[in-house]
Order: structure tokens, then sequence, then C-alpha cells
């Protein structure tokens, strides 16, 4: 039974999304809010003569409404690789739909990680084209990090440092993250002064753009983290953690400097950008606290939300439930209950950040009742390889309402540490967010398949049907890797298997349905198709199917060298090191796969030489050696992007080859030390080098489509 119109009135920003999404168009479409209420989100759409009414709760849920009609009715949508509709030369007249009303009232995006991996360099057009993006899909709570060093600036020069101790414990732009998780300092710095002014402007432009569309941005919290100078100056009770290769000083709890400072960090926080009393703080993400008893692990959680409530008698504490699973031998039922009953049930929302692949709400009694977020995570490190079920983000989150441990549900969301890539995750995610499931996965992809290409053809649908039956698949083991963005080694068997911080290993084989759909695919794809949505998606399944064969061919000569048998190692490392160079080839055909961008987006906030080379710095080595030269975090964000593979993988894979085939010619043992040492300078080169890595190949519509047609000859699959 459809609801009763309440009166409403014209949503400036909602009217200026419409302009900036649509052009011209949306004159033919107004957007009206209707205010307050208390209730759940809604959206309908009266489209008629007159042109097309997109009414709603809020700006989000006017653009939500504009995002149902555009795939809908008029079977088009907006992705993050596709900004731009294409509607008819005339609206479809639908009449008043029914009101679509959203179980969920969080809807959260981002991850602390993301504002590394991906947001790092980004300007406000880019942003801009973001938030829209999140309005479209329904985001109600982001996360928001951009530009709150300022806040700790201040906070640090309140405190008693000096500036250059300040800025040195922030480190560099692309570290800020973790930084903000208490998990490392002072690390690719110093921040200059240029980047935490502009970025506080950035940051509060991001905010108010995302609050006039009515949502509700998390802000940060305080969990502990100080400079060791100032717990030196003080004399302040405190422990030293480690986090994978650094340590941080945070402060005892029970330390007076505890409270004094993050009174000090929010109070600047919420001068310089407001507040809507949310505030993310992760105390021990991914390392062990520094007691056993439950009574002091209850003891840091009131002194967190204390900070907060110190300065907001409103705020809600937004914890990320990834310790409960990832360091699970310490969180006992008792450490685990004792932490969250020391907060109340209305002032946490807890976010199960891998709740489709590993869920923490099943083990922990559903938080206890306190109201919590089912998140997709998705991408770790946003490393290459398409992965996602489908299935589970369907319906995943609708069967834990129902079980009695995940009663407290309050939203739905993704918490991915990088994005950019697998956007049918985000549309059917999107679509839960507002419907609560979505019961018919194949359906759906009818639908998706003619909103992303225009059309739905049997061979289109067939290729999306493989997709989900493979990648997409409830079966996935994890996140995907791939053996050309990993480190060479002449250690142990010469077989290369992923390090084990990247889920899901590579496979020596293309699974028959893939090859299926990329046959497929390029057989539908025209030369028009080749620099959109199509052309995208031919090339990331062609860049699929080459990771498994560069897998294939670096096991086949590893065993080659193995067994010493130097005629079958050069056929098969020069067959890896040519797949190698034909990846590099695919992915300069797409504006989404290039490091050349990266870069540039990195030296563009530079005010000075000086800041261009830390900036560009920053950038390089967080995608390859992470952290110190001996890192263990290496190529934990690696990506097959054009111009990283070509002057960063290939050539560590070309002197992995060059020194297996010169033991095997002189007889010798292979060179492990040797190989290991003069990878480790070359790869510290390359970050420290400015040397173009743009690279060269084709750049014209159908370049995708032109050189997935070369290669497919020359890599015949079974199946495909």
């Amino acid at each position: 039974m459809r609801l009763p119109q309440e009166p409403g009135a014209p949503s400036p920003a909602a009217r200026q999304l419409l302009r900036r999404v649509l052009g011209d168009r949306a004159a033919e479409f107004s957007a009206e809010v209707v205010p307050g209420g208390g209730g759940p989100d809604w959206y309908e759409v009266d489209a008629g003569p007159g042109g097309v009414a997109l009414r709603g709760s809020s700006g989000v849920a006017v653009a939500s409404a504009l995002r149902w009609y555009l795939r809908t009715v008029c079977g088009t949508q907006i992705t993050w690789d596709a900004p731009a509709p294409h509607l008819p030369d005339r609206l479809p007249r639908t009449g008043t739909a029914a009101r679509t009303v959203s179980p969920h009232l969080h809807r959260y995006h981002f991850n602390v990680c993301t504002f590394g991996y991906t947001t790092a360099f980004w300007d406000w057009a880019r942003w801009e084209r973001h938030i829209d993006w999140m309005a479209l899909h329904g985001v109600t709570t982001p996360l928001a990090m951009t530009g709150l060093e300022a806040a700790w600036q201040r906070a640090l020069l309140d405190a008693g440092l000096d500036d250059g101790t300040a800025r040195r414990f922030l480190g560099g732009p692309a570290y800020l993250p973790w930084n903000w998780l208490a998990s490392l300092d002072g690390w690719g710095g110093p921040l200059p002064q240029s980047w935490i002014d502009a970025h506080a402007e950035l940051g509060l432009r991001i905010l108010d753009r995302e609050r006039a569309l009515g949502m509700r941005p998390i802000l940060q919290g305080f969990s502990g983290h100080v400079p060791r100078e100032l717990i030196a100056e003080r004399g302040a009770r405190a422990t030293t953690l480690p986090w994978w290769d650094f340590e941080v000083g945070v402060l005892d709890p029970r330390d007076p400097l505890f409270e004094e400072f993050g009174t000090t960090l929010l109070t600047e926080q919420t001068r310089l950008f407001g507040t809507d009393h949310l505030y993310a703080a992760d105390p021990f993400i991914e390392t062990t606290p520094p007691v056993s008893d439950p009574a002091d692990i209850a003891g840091v959680a009131r002194a967190v939300h204390g900070a907060m409530t110190a300065v907001d008698d409103r705020a809600t504490w937004v914890l990320q439930a990834w310790p409960f699973s990832y360091r699970s031998d310490y969180w006992t039922p008792d450490r685990t209950r004792a932490f969250l009953d020391a907060v109340p049930d209305d002032r946490m929302l807890i976010l199960d950040l891998w709740a489709e692949h590993r869920p923490v709400w099943p083990h922990t009694d559903g938080y206890r009742g306190k109201p919590w977020v089912w998140c997709m995570l998705h991408s770790l490190g946003g490393r290459p390889g398409l992965y996602g079920k489908l299935d589970e983000i369907a319906t995943g989150a609708a069967r834990a309402r129902t079980d009695e441990r995940g009663r407290s549900l309050a939203g739905v969301g993704a918490g991915m540490e990088a994005f950019g890539g697998d956007p049918v995750l985000y549309e059917l995610l999107a679509d839960v967010a507002w419907q609560g499931a979505v019961d018919d996965v194949r359906a759906w992809l009818q639908t998706w398949t003619r909103a992303r290409y225009g059309r739905a053809t049997p061979g289109l649908l067939r290729a999306w049907e493989l997709l989900h039956d493979t990648v997409y698949s409830a079966d996935a083991p994890g996140p995907s890797g791939s053996v050309v963005v990993c480190r060479p080694t002449l250690e142990g068997e010469l077989r290369h298997e992923l390090p084990v911080h990247l889920a899901g290993p590579p496979s020596p084989t293309v699974p028959p349905g893939l090859a299926e759909a990329w046959t497929l695919l390029a057989g539908e794809a025209s030369r028009e198709d080749s620099s959109g949505p199509l052309g995208r998606d031919l090339c990331d399944v062609t860049a699929q199917v080459l990771t498994h064969l560069a897998c294939e061919r670096q096991w086949r000569a590893a065993d080659a060298a193995l067994a010493r048998d130097a005629e079958d190692f050069h056929r098969a490392a020069g067959d890896l090191l040519d797949v190698i160079e034909d990846l590099d080839t695919l992915l300069a055909t797409r504006p989404e796969h290039r490091l050349d961008t990266w870069l540039a987006d990195a030296r563009s906030w530079a005010t000075t030489p000086a800041e261009a080379e830390l900036y560009e710095a920053n950038a390089r080595r967080v995608l390859t050696l992470w952290g110190h030269t001996h890192s263990k975090l290496h190529d934990y964000s690696g990506r097959h992007w054009a111009g990283l593979v070509r002057t960063f993988y290939l050539p560590r894979w070309r002197s992995w080859y060059e020194h297996i085939a010169r033991a095997l010619e002189s007889g010798s043992p292979y060179p492990a030390k040797e190989f290991e040492e003069s990878l480790l300078a070359q790869e510290e080169r390359w970050v420290a080098g400015r040397s173009p890595t743009a690279a060269p190949g084709p750049d014209t519509a159908a370049a995708t489509l032109d050189v997935v047609r070369t290669l497919m000859p020359r890599y015949r699959v079974p199946g495909g």
C-alpha cells in the first residue's frame, strides 16, 4: 500500500547533483526532499508527462531514486568506471512507482586504508565525482579522514611539541591512514605544511558536500597513539606496540595525558570540521593489547570512549571488528565481552569488516546487542584480480538479521581497502542497502548486463553467468593474487606462492568458465564498445586469464630450474616474460590501469620540487616496498597497472631469469643471497628514480579490443 505524500521542498544539493551527472537533461527531473520524521529512509519516483519527479527523505534518497529510474526504467546506470548514463531521447513514463524504504539505518562506505591505497592524492574534482557516486548508491555513513592531519598538528603544538617534531610524527601523505590506526608514525615524511593547509580545506569541502546531501560522516577518535617525544617529555606511562615492521608509542589509558591529549585533539577536530557525533577509533587493529585481564581491557574501552564524550556527550564510537578475527587467540569470549560491555550499547557502532568472507558476528554473540554493520571488504590492498561473492553479498545481511545473534544489525556497507575494480559488487550492494536482499542473483545479472552495455544479448548474458560461476562464486577462496606482482625468489623450491598476507593463491589453470566468458565478451565487443564498460570488462577478464597463464609458466620454469633442465627453463621463463609484457600492453589501453595517472596525481599537490619528490616517493613505495627495504609488507598493494608492470615487475622477473640462466650455464648453485641483494637494490632504485613510467602502446577508442584480438590466438586456452 502506497504511503501518502508528505509535503517536501526542493533540494539544492540534490538538484546540483542532477546537473553534474545528467547535464542538460537534468531539466527533465525535479528533486524534492521531505523533511524530518526520524523514520527509515525512503524514496519514490513519479515519471509523468511533465518530467520525472524524484522524492525522498534526504539528498541521498533522492539520488538513489535517480539511480533506480536510470537502471530499472532507462536501462542505463552510473558506475565509477562509467560515470555518464545514456538516456533515451524521450524519458519513459511510469507513473508513480511504489515507495522504496531502506531497512538499514547505516549504509557505510570506506576503510581507513582506502585513504592511502586509493584516495591519497585525489583532488576536489575527483572527490566530487565520488561523493555523487556515494549518494546515488545510498551511502549515509561515510568514513571521512581527509585533512584531519591539521587537527593533529594543532593538538601536538598545543601539547608543547615543536612544529618539526609534529610534522615528522605525521609522516608522508600515503601513510597517514596507518597513523590514524595507531600502526606507524613518522614514515615517509615529514608532512609539508602546504599539504596540511590544502587538505584541511579539501577535507572541509568534502564534509560540507556530504552533509548537504544528508550523510553523517565519521571522523576520527583517539586511541592513545602519540609521539614518543611527547611520552618522554611528560614522563607518561605508555607501551610500545609492534605492527608488522613498525613500532608505535601508545599511552596507558590510566595516565592523565590520555584524556588530556584526546580531548585536545577532538576539540581541535570539531573546531575545524564540525561533528556528526560518529568517531572511528581502533586501538589494537592488528596488534595484541598489552594487558591480559578483562578488567584492564575494559578500562581501555572506557578511556577511548571517554575521550570522545569529554568533548561530545552524544559521541558514538565506530569500531572495526577486525581484531576479534585477526587476533582471535587474544580476544577470548571473556575479553571480548568485557571490552564491548564497557561502552553503552547506544554509543557504539561496530563494523563487521569482512562479513561476506569471514564474518565475526556469529562468534561474538552478535556484539552483545550493539548495533553493527554487515560489510563487504572485497579488496585487500587493491591488488589485482577479479573476485567477489555475489550470492553472499545478495543475502548475507538479511540472513544475519534473522539469526538471534544478528538481531542488532543496523546497516550494510563496503569496507574495501581500495577500490576501482569489480563494479558489479558495488551495484549489487547498493540494491541490498535499499531492498534488504536480492533473492535471485542470476535475474539481477540480466538487469546489470543490460544497464552495463546498453543491451543484453545471449552472448553477454551467458558471459555473466559464467563469471558468476567462476570468479564471483560463493566458493571463491578469497581475494585473488597474481604471481606477476610477487617478488621472485631463488630460495626454497623456486615455484612461487603468495606471501601469507595475500589470501587466495594464484592458480596455473584458467577455469574453463572464465575462458569461455573471455571468448564471448571478445565476440560481442565492437570498436564502439572498446573504450566503454564492455572494453573495461574485456580488459579485466583478459588480464585474469593472463594472470593464470603467468602462474603456469612460472611454475613450469621453476620446475625446469630445479631439474637443471636449461632448455625447458629458457623456454618457460621466456614465455613468462612474454606474458608479463603482453599484460602491460593490454593494461595501457585503459585509463583506470595506468601508473602514470597515480604518480601525476601525487606530484600535483606539490608547491616545491622537494615536495614533488616526496609525494612521488610515497606513491611509488606504498605500491611496492610499502615500508623499509626488507619490509614484510612487500607488494601488499601491488597492482596490475601499465607502467608499473613494465618498469617494476618485469625487470624483477628478468633478473630472476638471468640469475638462474647463469647458474645453469656454469653448473653452479643458485645464488639466492646475491639475487636477493641485487633485487632489493633494484627495487629501491625504482622507488627513488624518476624514470618515465607511461607505457607505450595504443590509446585509441578501439585499442582494448585490438590488443585482445591479437592476444587470443597467442593464448588459446581450454574452454575458450
